[in-house]
């Protein structure tokens, strides 16, 4: 009765094995990855071995017990080169079945031999050890995976595995010392056996192709996350482009209206950055100096003086001193050259938008620590932070640069001068940088000089 059982087992699981395969074959077409080829191959080879099993009463012992056994340790092989494809290593597909053949080949000589020389129902010891440490390697393998992937799936994948190997050792225990040996004898402690082996072969299969599409939508989301990040990566590269156009644009229009060099730019930039970054390690404005910021600041330096564009050209390029009327006049620049900027398309929300730190600077830069600045007369800290370090860059670059009203002065004597107004116009911490950073001052302003 027991054989029967068996037998029907064996029968049933082939079947399985079969219609597995095919339904791997059938979904994953268009996705032959070598773990699932490899799986779906296995799954045929066993399916071939159990079924021929179950079919031991019409077929010859070579066939029906040595072949169909040893194609089962071979769809076993077939198994772990799955696991070990699975874990990134690079498996050619007819190679592993080759080699799985081959295995199995060796397995039918060595049952042979045990037949012909030794007691025939050792062949079930050779069956059970090489099954027992094919699984314990499969369980090896799969927790491996785990460990890499932390899908959930191949940590129970790995313990079915473990499980299946187990009941082999058992089973070889059994054959040792219970006399148990082959299927065909019957008895219960055999079919509990291939129960248990069903059920793990059922399970091991179920959970395996519950990896393969937990896998594949890992795959999906990675995709859609880097297609995404390749989005916004495009948007933002469009809208730098974008950024450049109109900052050159609008650089140039405030070049066309003042006699400013494109070397006055490329001073007054480095001595921006240069405060800034001494700024941060002092720990001064740490809040406000990340690296961004810095790169914004910096590139929005050539728009202070945006406003001039509505200053009209008598008194922009006045060779003379400006009347007191005249003066006011050309003050309104820097209330001017927040409202052109104003215009413009930026992020209120965010600090970090070159366009408002351009609006900080022209409406600022003007303005004293003391208070006694123009267009508001605010002070302090009151003052923005880009227009307060944009004040001392550009009142620097002044002083030693020549202009047609008046002669370069020394670094030396510009350095006195920035020095008498700490505390006055200028913010002493920004004062302090840039003494410390002065001679770099002196370095920028000798290598882009104007000719």
């Amino acid at each position: 009765m027991t054989v029967s059982v068996i037998f029907a087992l064996f029968l049933f699981f082939g079947m399985f094995s079969f219609a597995g395969a095919a339904l791997l074959f059938i979904q994953y077409k268009n996705d032959r990855q070598p773990y699932i080829l490899l799986w779906a191959t296995a799954s045929i080879l066993i399916g071939i071995g159990v079924t021929t099993i179950s079919l031991r009463e019409h077929l010859p012992d070579f066939i029906a017990y040595k072949s169909a056994n040893s194609l089962t340790l071979a769809a076993a092989v077939l198994f772990n080169y799955s696991l070990v494809s699975l874990n990134g290593k690079i498996i050619h597909y007819w190679r592993a079945v080759l080699n799985s053949l081959l295995f199995a080949c060796c397995i039918a000589i060595v049952m042979l031999l045990v037949d012909r020389h030794l007691d025939p129902r050792h062949q079930p010891l050779v069956v059970a050890s090489v099954s027992a440490l094919l699984g314990f390697y499969g369980g090896y393998l799969a927790n491996q995976f785990y460990k890499k992937s932390n899908i959930q799936l191949a940590s129970v994948l790995a313990i079915i595995f473990y499980c299946g190997a187990l009941v082999w050792a058992i089973r070889l225990i059994t054959i040792i010392f219970y006399g148990v040996s082959f299927a065909s004898d019957g008895g219960t402690l055999n079919a509990i056996t291939f129960i248990f082996l069903l059920i793990f072969g059922i399970l091991r299969y179920v959970f395996f192709t519950g990896l393969v599409l937990s896998i594949a939508e890992r795959k999906r989301e990675q995709f859609n996350q880097e297609f995404h990040d390749m989005k916004v990566e495009l948007a933002k590269k469009k809208a730098d482009q974008a950024e450049l156009q109109l900052l050159s644009s609008l650089n140039a229009l405030a070049k066309a209206r003042d006699d400013e060099t494109g070397n006055h730019i490329i001073r007054t930039q480095n001595y921006v950055r240069l405060l800034a970054l001494r700024l941060r390690i002092n720990g001064h404005y740490l809040d406000q100096l990340s690296d961004e910021s810095i790169d914004l600041l910096v590139k929005a330096t050539p728009l202070h003086d945006i406003g001039k564009i509505g200053i009209p050209d008598d008194i922009l390029k006045k060779n003379g001193p400006l009347t007191d009327d005249e003066w006011v006049t050309m003050k309104t620049h820097t209330t001017i050259g927040e409202s052109v900027l104003n215009t413009l398309e930026k992020d209120m929300l965010s600090e970090e938008d070159v366009i408002i730190k351009a609006v900080r600077i022209a409406g600022g830069h003007h303005e004293k620590w003391d208070g006694s600045g123009y267009p508001r007369g605010i002070r302090g800290d009151n003052i923005p932070l880009e227009a307060r370090i944009m004040s001392l860059a550009d009142m620097y670059d002044a002083l030693v640069s020549k202009r047609v009203y008046k002669d370069a002065w020394s670094h030396d004597r510009a350095v006195e001068e920035i020095v008498l107004k700490r505390s006055i116009q200028f913010d002493p911490a920004i004062v302090d940088a840039f003494l410390e950073e002065q001679e770099r001052f002196r370095e920028i302003a000798k290598t882009y000089q104007d000719h």
